[in-house]
């Protein structure tokens, strides 16, 4: 192998962060462990990997070298343009940033200093590719967060093309994820399912929270569209890993989705100790959407058990909650919507439901559930024609999902309709 030949003079290199972390990750080895080979602190191996630095000095590029079994010239930022923004790619970043919404949203909040950050990080010549990848993979979070998918859709487009052209695996793996998410809210279950897959696979590259993060996404799809039992292994997965890294809020997440993934299968005595243990991570991480999600949560539970003071109330609490943050969805009014028919207000659970059929238009997967609840909510009021008719519309829907347990289920049900239809104390639930 030709020894490395640095320009004359040289006493730094610019670091290729994409290729260390990579590297690193291949090798499965220990920050701290890499630090004490090297001869630096853990801190200074961090601002590497995390590209916090544009050059390494040369003595420290050589010694990760030997450690990793590599030549020097693969820790450096190549000089052509194969692993470095150009000049078009910059101007295309800050023409979609001066163009975006999201600035708009920004800037009432006082949040100018950010918007002059995102502004200027395009503007730096000879901007690391992955970098710049990595804007854009912040910015589609940033937009699905606020519900602005075709904003998210293009930023992530963009995130995939620079991980992709940079061979930035951690990079990949995230935006893998949120490509996922997207076909999730469009109701593209196989496509999102596969999506989550491949970040999955690349589980060695990333950091454990987000390898958790594409376990318990892919967990609650795979329950939401009928396969139970794997979504719960890939829950149970996504649990272990919060175990040691996760975050309270992270933690309710994954405990509040395996309350729901029971719930959907019926088995409300299972569901219990992780709706209480999601509501006690959001108190500890002050979770305040965990928080009224799992109010909503256990009152399900008090109503399917009969306890209707303590499912009122806890419905009041989630209601409050949720209120106290603006947000309406679609998601939160089935859980109403089913407290209120298990306590036998029929009417006023299909005025929820309705309403929350209005706000999940453009999101199939809670479309679906909704129209599920108001199958069982109109059986149970005793109204076979309009109950054969929303299971229809359910069928349909689970059709396009590609959930086929579900539309089996839906099916037996409406096979067994007539104009006697039992009520809820007599009907079994569809799942």
């Amino acid at each position: 192998m030709p020894k490395f030949l640095p320009p004359v003079n040289a006493t730094a290199i610019t670091l290729n962060s994409a290729w260390l972390r990579n590297r690193v990750a291949e090798l499965g080895l220990k920050q701290w462990w890499l630090a004490e080979q090297i001869g630096v602190d853990k801190k200074t191996v961090i601002r590497w990997l995390h590209g916090h630095v544009r050059s390494i000095q040369l003595n420290n590029a050589t010694a990760l070298a030997d450690v990793l079994a590599c030549r020097v010239e693969d820790l450096e930022l190549p000089r052509e343009a194969v692993d470095l923004a150009s000049a078009d790619d910059q101007r295309a970043a800050a023409a979609l940033l001066a163009t975006s919404s999201l600035l708009d949203t920004l800037g009432p909040i006082g949040e100018w200093n950010v918007i002059e950050r995102l502004l200027k990080a395009v503007a730096v010549p000879d901007l690391p590719l992955h970098v710049l990848g990595t804007i854009y993979h912040r910015l589609s979070i940033a937009c699905w967060r606020q519900s602005k998918l075709a904003e998210a859709a293009v930023y992530n487009r963009a995130a995939l093309d620079a991980a992709e052209r940079c061979g930035d695996k951690a990079l990949l793996g995230g935006a893998l994820g949120t490509r996922a998410n997207l076909h999730h809210w469009r109701g593209e279950c196989a496509q999102a399912q596969a999506r989550w897959r491949e970040g999955i696979a690349l589980a060695r590259f990333l950091e454990p929270t987000v390898v958790a993060g594409l376990h318990n996404n892919l967990g609650m799809e795979l329950y939401e569209t009928g396969e139970f039992e794997a979504g719960e292994r890939e829950l149970l997965k996504a649990r272990d890993l919060y175990l040691l890294n996760g975050t309270p809020m992270q933690r309710s997440i994954n405990h509040g989705a395996l309350a729901i993934l029971e719930l959907r299968r019926g088995e409300v005595d299972a569901a219990a100790p992780h709706a209480e243990a999601a509501s006690a991570h959001a108190q500890r991480g002050d979770y305040r959407r965990g928080v009224a999600m799992g109010a909503l949560v256990l009152a399900d539970i008090h109503a399917r058990r009969g306890e209707s003071g303590a499912a009122l109330e806890a419905l009041a609490r989630g209601k409050a909650g949720f209120a106290r943050m603006e947000i309406e969805e679609g998601f939160n009014r089935e859980f109403e919507g089913r407290v209120l028919r298990l306590l036998g207000r029929y009417e006023d659970a299909l005025a929820v439901l309705d309403d929350g059929l209005r706000l999940a238009a453009e999101f199939p997967v809670e479309k679906a559930w909704l129209l599920h609840e108001r199958v069982l909510t109109q059986q149970a009021r005793g109204d076979p024609d309009a109950a054969l008719n929303s299971a229809r519309q359910a069928i349909g829907a689970f059709e396009k999902l590609g959930a086929p347990r579900i539309v089996e289920a839906l099916q037996a049900m409406a096979a067994r309709m007539s104009p006697r239809v039992p009520r809820a104390d007599g009907a079994k639930p569809l799942t």
